[in-house]
Protein backbone atom coordinates (compact mmCIF):
# COMPACT_ATOMS: atom_id res chain seq x y z
CA UNK A 1 0.00 0.00 0.00
CA UNK A 2 1.23 3.28 -1.00
CA UNK A 3 0.82 6.61 1.52
CA UNK A 4 1.82 10.37 1.02
CA UNK A 5 1.72 12.38 4.24
CA UNK A 6 0.73 15.98 3.78
CA UNK A 7 1.70 18.15 6.87
CA UNK A 8 2.84 21.30 7.61
CA UNK A 9 4.49 20.58 10.84
CA UNK A 10 8.19 18.35 9.97
CA UNK A 11 7.54 16.84 13.77
CA UNK A 12 4.19 15.33 12.73
CA UNK A 13 5.51 14.14 9.59
CA UNK A 14 8.15 12.42 11.64
CA UNK A 15 6.34 10.86 14.20
CA UNK A 16 3.44 9.50 11.52
CA UNK A 17 6.40 8.31 9.42
CA UNK A 18 8.03 6.04 12.24
CA UNK A 19 4.81 4.47 13.21
CA UNK A 20 4.06 3.22 9.72
CA UNK A 21 7.25 2.19 9.69
CA UNK A 22 7.08 0.12 12.96
CA UNK A 23 3.53 -1.00 13.43
CA UNK A 24 2.54 -1.01 9.11
CA UNK A 25 5.82 -2.52 7.28
CA UNK A 26 3.11 -3.26 4.54
CA UNK A 27 2.73 0.58 4.15
CA UNK A 28 5.17 2.53 1.61
CA UNK A 29 5.66 6.19 1.87
CA UNK A 30 6.50 7.65 -1.58
CA UNK A 31 6.48 11.26 -0.59
CA UNK A 32 5.80 13.40 2.35
CA UNK A 33 4.76 17.68 1.77
CA UNK A 34 5.30 19.92 4.31
CA UNK A 35 3.82 22.62 1.45
CA UNK A 36 -0.57 21.02 0.53
CA UNK A 37 -0.06 23.60 -2.70
CA UNK A 38 2.70 21.30 -3.95
CA UNK A 39 1.67 18.28 -3.52
CA UNK A 40 -2.02 19.59 -5.08
CA UNK A 41 0.14 19.18 -8.39
CA UNK A 42 1.90 15.53 -7.41
CA UNK A 43 -1.18 13.30 -6.37
CA UNK A 44 -2.61 11.94 -9.46
CA UNK A 45 0.89 11.38 -11.09
CA UNK A 46 1.91 9.73 -7.97
CA UNK A 47 -1.29 7.42 -7.90
CA UNK A 48 -0.85 6.53 -3.73
CA UNK A 49 -4.09 4.50 -2.47
CA UNK A 50 -4.12 6.72 0.87
CA UNK A 51 -3.10 10.28 1.76
CA UNK A 52 -2.50 10.82 5.56
CA UNK A 53 -3.88 14.20 5.13
CA UNK A 54 -3.63 17.56 8.22
CA UNK A 55 -6.54 20.01 8.25
CA UNK A 56 -4.98 23.46 9.55
CA UNK A 57 -2.50 24.07 6.74
CA UNK A 58 -1.51 27.67 6.19
CA UNK A 59 -2.12 28.85 2.52
CA UNK A 60 -4.04 25.66 1.71
CA UNK A 61 -6.08 23.82 4.44
CA UNK A 62 -6.69 20.22 4.18
CA UNK A 63 -9.96 20.37 3.34
CA UNK A 64 -10.14 22.28 0.63
CA UNK A 65 -7.08 20.51 -0.68
CA UNK A 66 -9.19 17.72 -0.78
CA UNK A 67 -12.02 19.54 -3.11
CA UNK A 68 -9.12 20.98 -5.17
CA UNK A 69 -7.94 17.34 -5.91
CA UNK A 70 -11.01 15.65 -6.64
CA UNK A 71 -9.27 12.27 -5.75
CA UNK A 72 -11.04 9.50 -7.49
CA UNK A 73 -9.06 6.50 -6.43
CA UNK A 74 -6.76 7.48 -3.37
CA UNK A 75 -8.42 7.75 0.09
CA UNK A 76 -8.07 10.10 2.43
CA UNK A 77 -7.21 9.90 6.25
CA UNK A 78 -7.06 13.41 7.71
CA UNK A 79 -4.85 14.23 11.06
CA UNK A 80 -5.46 17.12 13.26
CA UNK A 81 -4.92 18.02 16.66
CA UNK A 82 -8.62 19.32 16.95
CA UNK A 83 -12.09 16.96 17.07
CA UNK A 84 -14.14 19.88 15.68
CA UNK A 85 -13.09 19.68 12.33
CA UNK A 86 -14.07 15.58 11.97
CA UNK A 87 -17.61 16.39 10.43
CA UNK A 88 -15.86 19.13 7.93
CA UNK A 89 -13.48 16.16 7.21
CA UNK A 90 -16.27 13.43 6.59
CA UNK A 91 -18.63 15.68 4.55
CA UNK A 92 -15.77 15.49 1.57
CA UNK A 93 -15.53 11.66 1.73
CA UNK A 94 -12.41 11.20 4.26
CA UNK A 95 -12.05 7.24 5.18
CA UNK A 96 -11.05 8.14 8.47
CA UNK A 97 -10.25 10.81 11.00
CA UNK A 98 -7.15 10.38 13.19
CA UNK A 99 -6.31 12.72 16.01
CA UNK A 100 -3.22 13.94 17.54
CA UNK A 101 -1.30 12.66 18.84
CA UNK A 102 -2.18 10.05 16.27
CA UNK A 103 -2.14 6.54 19.10
CA UNK A 104 -0.53 3.82 16.96
CA UNK A 105 -2.99 1.29 18.05
CA UNK A 106 -6.04 3.37 16.36
CA UNK A 107 -3.94 3.89 13.30
CA UNK A 108 -3.19 0.16 12.52
CA UNK A 109 -7.08 -0.33 12.87
CA UNK A 110 -7.65 2.51 10.38
CA UNK A 111 -4.81 0.64 8.33
CA UNK A 112 -6.15 -2.61 8.53
CA UNK A 113 -10.33 -1.19 7.63
CA UNK A 114 -8.63 0.16 4.50
CA UNK A 115 -6.82 -2.67 3.22
CA UNK A 116 -10.14 -4.92 3.67
CA UNK A 117 -12.14 -1.92 1.74
CA UNK A 118 -8.91 -2.09 -1.14
CA UNK A 119 -8.80 -5.65 -1.62
CA UNK A 120 -12.73 -5.53 -1.96
CA UNK A 121 -12.67 -2.79 -4.82
CA UNK A 122 -10.02 -5.01 -6.79
CA UNK A 123 -12.05 -7.69 -6.17
CA UNK A 124 -15.24 -6.14 -7.70
CA UNK A 125 -12.96 -4.55 -10.08
CA UNK A 126 -11.71 -8.26 -11.21
CA UNK A 127 -15.47 -9.42 -11.58
CA UNK A 128 -16.20 -6.34 -13.85
CA UNK A 129 -12.86 -7.53 -16.11
CA UNK A 130 -13.25 -11.55 -15.73
CA UNK A 131 -15.53 -12.49 -18.14
CA UNK A 132 -13.56 -11.25 -20.50
CA UNK A 133 -10.49 -12.81 -19.61
CA UNK A 134 -8.40 -10.13 -18.60
CA UNK A 135 -7.50 -8.41 -15.68
CA UNK A 136 -7.18 -4.59 -14.93
CA UNK A 137 -3.60 -3.26 -13.83
CA UNK A 138 -2.90 0.40 -12.38
CA UNK A 139 0.02 2.24 -14.10
CA UNK A 140 1.37 5.74 -13.64
CA UNK A 141 -0.70 6.46 -16.83
CA UNK A 142 -4.09 5.19 -15.98
CA UNK A 143 -5.17 0.83 -16.58
CA UNK A 144 -3.76 -1.80 -18.10
CA UNK A 145 -6.21 -4.22 -19.74
CA UNK A 146 -4.39 -7.39 -19.84
CA UNK A 147 -5.65 -10.93 -20.73
CA UNK A 148 -5.06 -13.52 -18.02
CA UNK A 149 -3.74 -15.86 -21.07
CA UNK A 150 -0.59 -13.54 -21.65
CA UNK A 151 0.45 -13.86 -17.66
CA UNK A 152 3.05 -16.43 -17.55
CA UNK A 153 4.24 -15.87 -13.77
CA UNK A 154 4.26 -12.64 -11.49
CA UNK A 155 7.22 -11.58 -9.71
CA UNK A 156 7.18 -9.97 -6.54
CA UNK A 157 9.73 -6.56 -6.30
CA UNK A 158 9.47 -5.17 -2.58
CA UNK A 159 6.17 -3.08 -2.48
CA UNK A 160 5.67 -3.59 -6.42
CA UNK A 161 5.34 -6.45 -8.55
CA UNK A 162 6.17 -7.16 -12.07
CA UNK A 163 4.20 -9.33 -14.51
CA UNK A 164 6.36 -11.46 -17.48
CA UNK A 165 3.99 -11.83 -20.62
CA UNK A 166 4.17 -14.38 -22.79
CA UNK A 167 5.47 -11.66 -25.82
CA UNK A 168 8.61 -11.43 -23.32
CA UNK A 169 7.43 -7.95 -22.25
CA UNK A 170 7.40 -7.17 -18.42
CA UNK A 171 4.78 -5.03 -16.85
CA UNK A 172 6.02 -3.26 -13.69
CA UNK A 173 2.65 -2.41 -11.35
CA UNK A 174 2.24 -0.31 -8.42
CA UNK A 175 0.85 -3.52 -6.32
CA UNK A 176 2.26 -6.26 -4.01
CA UNK A 177 2.16 -9.35 -5.02
CA UNK A 178 0.23 -10.59 -1.89
CA UNK A 179 -2.55 -8.39 -3.74
CA UNK A 180 -2.55 -10.35 -6.76
CA UNK A 181 -2.34 -13.72 -5.21
CA UNK A 182 -5.83 -12.68 -4.01
CA UNK A 183 -7.08 -11.52 -6.77
CA UNK A 184 -5.66 -14.44 -9.09
CA UNK A 185 -5.89 -17.45 -7.05
CA UNK A 186 -9.41 -17.76 -7.81
CA UNK A 187 -8.31 -17.76 -11.44
CA UNK A 188 -6.18 -21.08 -12.12
CA UNK A 189 -3.24 -19.25 -10.88
CA UNK A 190 -0.71 -20.49 -7.74
CA UNK A 191 1.88 -19.01 -5.34
CA UNK A 192 4.33 -21.10 -5.67
CA UNK A 193 7.17 -19.19 -3.63
CA UNK A 194 7.06 -15.80 -1.31
CA UNK A 195 8.31 -13.97 -4.56
CA UNK A 196 6.24 -16.07 -7.60
CA UNK A 197 3.03 -16.76 -8.84
CA UNK A 198 2.22 -18.69 -11.90
CA UNK A 199 0.06 -19.14 -14.38
CA UNK A 200 -1.45 -22.94 -13.84
CA UNK A 201 -2.35 -22.62 -17.90
CA UNK A 202 1.55 -22.26 -18.74
CA UNK A 203 2.88 -25.10 -16.24
CA UNK A 204 4.23 -27.51 -18.28
CA UNK A 205 6.65 -29.40 -16.31
CA UNK A 206 7.41 -30.05 -12.60
CA UNK A 207 10.94 -31.51 -11.87
CA UNK A 208 10.95 -33.12 -8.13
CA UNK A 209 13.34 -31.70 -5.50
CA UNK A 210 13.42 -30.11 -1.67
CA UNK A 211 11.00 -28.27 -3.30
CA UNK A 212 11.13 -29.12 -6.66
CA UNK A 213 11.10 -26.68 -9.97
CA UNK A 214 8.26 -26.11 -12.44
CA UNK A 215 9.11 -25.09 -16.01
CA UNK A 216 6.48 -22.88 -17.96
CA UNK A 217 5.59 -22.99 -21.58
CA UNK A 218 8.31 -20.27 -22.62
CA UNK A 219 11.15 -22.50 -20.85
CA UNK A 220 11.52 -20.57 -18.04
CA UNK A 221 12.47 -22.75 -14.69
CA UNK A 222 10.87 -21.10 -11.08
CA UNK A 223 11.85 -22.80 -7.88
CA UNK A 224 8.69 -23.87 -5.91
CA UNK A 225 9.19 -23.46 -1.52
CA UNK A 226 9.00 -26.35 0.20
CA UNK A 227 6.24 -25.02 1.81
CA UNK A 228 4.49 -24.70 -1.12
CA UNK A 229 5.36 -27.84 -2.74
CA UNK A 230 2.58 -30.25 -1.25
CA UNK A 231 -0.24 -27.69 -2.49
CA UNK A 232 0.88 -27.24 -5.68
CA UNK A 233 0.91 -30.92 -6.49
CA UNK A 234 -2.91 -31.06 -4.68
CA UNK A 235 -3.49 -28.46 -6.93
CA UNK A 236 -2.14 -30.04 -10.53
CA UNK A 237 -3.06 -33.69 -9.14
Amino acid sequence: MKAIIIDDEPSCIESLAAKIELFLPQMEIIKTYQVAQEALFDVHRLDADVIFLDIEMPGLDGITFAQKANLQTTEIIYTTAHQRYAINAFQVSAFDFLLKPIDRHELVKTIERLTKKLKEKQLKGLKLHSRYNKIAVPSIKGMFFVPLNEILWLEADNNYTTLHLTSGAKLLTSRAIGEYEDILTPLDFFRIHQSTIINLQHLQEYVRGEGGLVILTNGQELEVSRRRKADLLAVVG
